[in-house]
């Protein structure tokens, strides 16, 4: 199978060493099997320039000047697009330890007062190539990352990057495509939030003192300054369980947003719920390995609810797709990259149409940014 990301060159900011040239030559893949989420070409011809797609049909008109690929047959897919990642960025630090409660920020500046609460954090402040990475996410498919810092509960925006050996400068397509959140408060050694309560009541009345802030206040904020400037970006919310999904939806209701969730994998259990919401979904294809269940002494220690969860969860992709419900997939949350289409293909087995199950990796997340 032959994986193609579209790279898009625009002026560069570099001094070309050696001869600079302005030669843009056409490439032109002849008989090849090519897919995408909409229809397939056999026998197709794929002609390209500068990295953009001309034209993909059964008879093109190929330029004298065309270098020419002859695949014999071979398949060109579209790049998978994931839109959960933390690709090319550094880890948090470690949250710091102390035998005194912390009850104030540490953060100097004009800042939000949670260290839990930082909007105004741009993730591709911070990109940097990983090759090493790039390499294993473009062996299953991908050639574009929606990459943010997974930290606190509003964690600012995340950029999207190409898994190419470029240089950064050329890898970063959009600076700030999207706004994230969570309920977990990451690294932050601040005593509050405690609890699941906590952060949602924290989210709550951040985006009431955002909204305050937006009307006109004396003192400046850095913090609501990028909060409110992300709120028409697609907005992103990452969820740890299938009950998460009613409480986003009691804060997007009060506060009309139209969020994003990324799901946990358990989505079957909520259906009701979900098409009360009309949420759309960036589902992990993480699937819980067999049990072990020749010993007795362990086997009497696995819950039902998690015997049911290892049978449901290939079928939660099906599940929302007879819903109505829109998705896209993500490689995060899996142990083993490779595992990844060993379990698209184990969806696939378990009903989901192959059309969705491309369009889920290449033109619905390209959508969700509207790209």
């Amino acid at each position: 199978f032959s994986f193609f990301s579209l790279l898009s060159n625009g002026q560069e900011t570099f001094p070309v060493n050696g001869v600079a040239t302005e030669f843009k030559p056409f490439y032109a893949f002849i008989n090849a099997h090519i897919i995408n989420a909409e229809n397939e070409i056999k026998n197709g011809i794929l002609l390209i320039q500068d990295g953009i797609i001309l034209e993909a049909d059964t008879a093109i008109e190929i330029p004298k000047s065309a270098i020419i690929y002859d695949l014999d047959g071979d398949y060109i897919y579209p790049s998978f697009i994931d839109l959960n990642s933390n690709y090319g960025l550094p880890k948090p630090s470690e949250r710091e330890s102390s035998y005194r409660p912390q009850y104030e920020s540490k953060k100097i500046g004009a800042f939000h007062w949670n260290q839990a609460i930082h909007p105004e954090i741009i993730a591709v402040d911070n990109f940097q190539n990983n090759n090493e990475t790039a390499k294993d996410l473009r062996s299953i498919g991908f050639g574009t990352v929606l990459t943010h810092q997974r930290n606190g509960i509003v964690r600012g925006t995340g950029g999207l990057v190409l898994l190419s050996d470029k240089k950064e400068h050329q890898n970063i397509l959009i600076k700030n495509a999207s706004a994230h959140y969570s309920f977990r408060k990451g690294n932050s050694s601040q005593k509050y939030p405690t609890s699941l309560m906590g952060s949602i009541a924290l989210l709550k009345q951040t985006y009431l003192d955002a909204d305050w802030y937006r009307q006109g206040v004396e003192d400046f904020n850095y913090s609501y300054e990028a909060f409110n400037s992300q709120q028409d970006l697609p907005q992103i919310f990452e969820i740890t369980d299938a009950y998460d999904i009613s409480r986003v939806f009691k804060i997007a209701d009060e506060f009309e947003i139209d969020y994003i969730l990324k799901g946990n994998g358990d989505e079957y259990k909520q259906i009701k719920n979900i098409n009360e919401t009309n949420f759309s979904f960036i589902l992990p294809l993480s699937f819980p390995k067999s049990y072990d269940i020749s010993n007795p002494e362990y086997s009497k220690n696995i819950t039902l609810e998690q015997l049911k969860h290892w049978e449901l969860a290939p079928f939660n992709p099906i599940i929302l797709a007879q819903n109505s419900i829109s998705f896209c997939f993500t490689s995060s949350d899996l142990k083993k990259r490779s595992d990844f289409l060993e379990n698209l293909r184990k969806s696939v087995s378990h009903g989901l149409d192959k059309s969705l199950a491309l369009a889920a990796l290449t033109t619905v997340p390209a959508s969700y940014l509207s790209i």
